[in-house]
């Protein structure tokens, strides 16, 4: 694989179990041995977005494995990468420009974009992703776009192989309600697909008028028959949440609602009052007896506690949430390896 963004769509079921293999096996090898993996290699990160984890546990890795992290910030520190069509004088530059340039520099570029740097329009960013992907000729890293979450999704299997092994377990992908309708659907779509390509009964539970992209569902079905998982949908919470060994219960925006084209505006209105038409739907203590002795709760954060999530929840015995931020790291190094010294991985 030259580029890292959407690995969990193009992999087979068998070629992302390996990875996620390889992943513990670097993540469970001592630093000192890690030290010299990407000796010198630069890395350019570009955040669209704002970020913690995402920002924090890349370079962090890199600089464990030796490499070089070289953050450019795009909104004001250079100029702004555009898709053609989007361009401002003397404010922006052309994306294969951009990618051509940092080629002849560094080693790979990382970008986070999604929402309101692509105008809301959903599948721009991550056409901004393949834009790159075409004029570089070093590996494009996606750390997050409006269509998938590589990163996420890699430390959430990670997470779960972790705690549960390889048994084929119930897994809940539900929507939550937030006060705040501006996260993508890049997490559940990424989980979605992992998931099915890791043989787990998924269910995906959602209010109508959450749906996620219809290409994306029919993708992972086929995943999920491939590698012997399952997936069907459902609009009930208290239904979907009955017997499951992992809840991953999280909000997501309503993808009716955003605009259609580059300069149209959301349909903000309409998308508020779907939100709070479904305030219920929120993981809490009475929902967590319906399921497993032993599940756990999973969420990528930042959560919105008292909405998404109760406290006592996220902060209690069945919350992996913690676990999945450190492995946020590991994912990430197993990924940037996987690109610019594979044979590290064997």
């Amino acid at each position: 694989m030259r580029n890292w963004i959407n690995p969990e769509a193009v992999m087979s079921p068998n070629e992302y179990q390996k990875l996620i293999g390889a992943a513990l096996a670097l993540k469970n090898t001592d630093w000192e041995s890690k030290g010299a993996v990407l000796k010198s290699r630069a890395i350019y990160f570009l955040f669209f977005n704002q970020s913690l984890r995402t920002r924090s546990s890349f370079q962090t890795g890199l600089a464990k494995l030796g490499g070089i992290p070289v953050v450019l910030d795009p909104q004001a520190g250079i100029y702004t990468p555009a898709l053609p069509g989007r361009e401002i004088p003397y404010a922006t530059e052309r994306i294969s420009d951009v990618a051509r340039v940092l080629s002849e520099y560094g080693d790979a570029i990382a970008i986070r974009m999604y929402g309101e740097p692509a105008g809301w329009v959903y599948g721009e960013a991550h056409r901004a992703m393949v834009e790159f992907s075409q004029w570089a000729s070093i590996p494009i890293i996606n750390m997050e776009c409006d269509k998938f979450h590589p990163c996420q999704a890699l430390a959430d299997m990670i997470t779960i192989r972790e705690k549960f092994g390889a048994k084929r377990k119930k897994i809940v992908i539900s929507w939550a309600y937030s006060g705040s309708w501006h996260k993508p659907v890049a997490v559940p779509q990424s989980v979605l697909l992992a998931s099915a390509n890791c043989a787990l009964d998924i269910v995906l539970a959602y209010p109508e008028g959450f749906e996620l992209d219809e290409e994306i569902v029919k993708l992972a079905e086929s995943k999920a028959q491939l590698s012997g998982g399952s997936l069907r949908i459902t609009h009930s919470f208290d239904e979907a949440i009955e017997g499951a060994d992992i809840v991953y219960a999280k909000s997501w925006c309503s993808l009716k609602h955003l605009p259609e084209q580059y300069g149209d505006t959301v349909e903000e209105v309409a998308m508020t009052s779907l939100f709070e038409a479904n305030r219920d739907w929120i993981y809490d203590d009475s929902k967590r007896l319906r399921t497993a002795s032993d599940s756990i709760y999973m969420h990528c954060l930042p959560a919105d506690r008292g909405q998404e999530v109760t406290d006592e929840i996220i902060d209690g015995a069945s919350s992996a949430v913690f676990a999945q931020a450190s492995n946020r790291m590991h994912a990430q190094n197993a990924a940037m390896v996987h690109l610019l010294n594979p044979g590290a991985l064997e």
